[in-house]
């Protein structure tokens, strides 16, 4: 017999969404009767004039489990029947408030277990305890966590707590570019609170219309506001190398050709501009992919290849006149380039 089965039981699903749903029902019922438009919510049954409280959503969770019952581990979990169907998987973004939201096992407290989807949790007051199962942390106002599909995790808010959290589907969060954090985001949301907020209430109106061209975007810009409260991104922003410096790639380029065949070195070459190898390998690398002694190799070869086609001088000549240190050298490089000897080379551009 599963757990939904059983007939004494007369709460919601601890651990699930559902007591929020139980709730609006059982207010939209008391304010207006005749919607019918919650019907199929699986509310629990509560007896007239009796009011809903944090002790009553929580009692399930407090109180010890009968002794007559079955082990954990051996509860199974059917879905909820809406209109004589399973409920699907949810494919797009629910918004829940931060107090209606506890997960774990039915353990008292309750152990992590995986949710298939990515969980952002962002409080506002109080405090949300989130354990892991090697870790356990205690989220404050203004701390925000995103939490990736198919980890374990349990969470408890404290009372008093308020916030809120955002269940982002894994074919949703294939949308963003850039990717959402593969490694999760704990962060302070700081002043960014207002603009993550819309941009939350924004995609969960959107992910109503599995159609909606705007989906792409708001999950763009979600995933931008993640980024901009990561601190690890943010350090690997300001580690990034500066703009690669043009002009001087420009110079030292001309300089290398004017003297491929008087062996001058990388550094004596960065002397003469005024700079280092170190700095001058960092702007050929930005600008052009290449260290700078890579650059004098192109160069060396884009002359010999333009002698051999325009020219009658010998291979060894040219060898001599590029500044490679013998013929047999010149060969070998030229080889590993074009895969042909010089000669052969010439003939065949011939």
């Amino acid at each position: 017999m599963s757990l939904h089965e059983r007939p004494n039981w007369s709460h919601v699903f601890p651990f699930s969404p559902s007591r929020l749903r139980a709730i609006n029902h059982f207010r939209s019922t008391i304010e207006n009767p005749s919607d019918t438009s919650n019907a199929d919510v699986n509310a629990p049954q509560i007896p007239d004039g009796h009011s809903l409280n944090s002790a009553d959503l929580l009692s399930p969770l407090l109180q010890p489990a009968p002794s007559n019952s079955r082990p954990a581990e051996k509860l199974t979990r059917r879905p909820v029947a809406r209109a004589g169907r399973p409920v699907a998987r949810q494919t797009g973004l629910r918004l829940l408030p931060l107090e209606a939201f506890i997960w774990g096992s039915v353990a008292v407290p309750p152990q992590p277990r995986t949710r298939p989807d990515h969980t952002l949790i962002w409080v506002t007051q109080g405090r949300m305890q989130v354990d892991f199962p090697r870790r356990h942390q205690i989220m404050r106002a203004g701390d925000l966590r995103l939490i990736p599909a198919g980890t374990a995790f349990a969470a408890l808010p404290g009372p008093n707590a308020c916030g809120h959290v955002a269940l982002i589907s894994v074919a949703l969060a294939a949308h963003a570019s850039p990717p959402l954090p593969d490694r999760g985001l704990s962060a302070h949301i700081g002043q960014h609170g207002p603009r993550f907020l819309a941009t939350l209430n924004d995609l969960a109106v959107e992910a109503r219309s599995p159609e909606s061209a705007t989906i792409a975007c708001l999950m763009n810009l979600l995933a931008l506001r993640l980024g901009q409260l990561d601190p690890e991104r943010r350090r690997t922003q300001a580690q990034s190398p500066p703009q690669p410096d043009r002009p001087l790639v420009e110079r030292f380029i001309a300089l290398a050709s004017q003297s491929l065949g008087c062996c001058d070195l990388v550094a004596d070459m960065a002397q003469k501009l005024g700079t280092t190898t170190a700095i001058l390998d960092r702007s050929c690398i930005a600008a052009r992919g290449q260290r700078a002694i890579q650059l004098v190799y192109q160069l060396r070869l884009e002359r010999a290849v333009d002698l051999l086609r325009n020219t009658e001088q010998p291979p060894a000549r040219i060898a001599t006149e590029l500044g490679y240190t013998s013929h047999a050298h010149f060969t070998r490089a030229f080889v590993a380039a074009t895969g042909r000897v010089p000669e052969i080379f010439r003939a065949q551009s011939r």
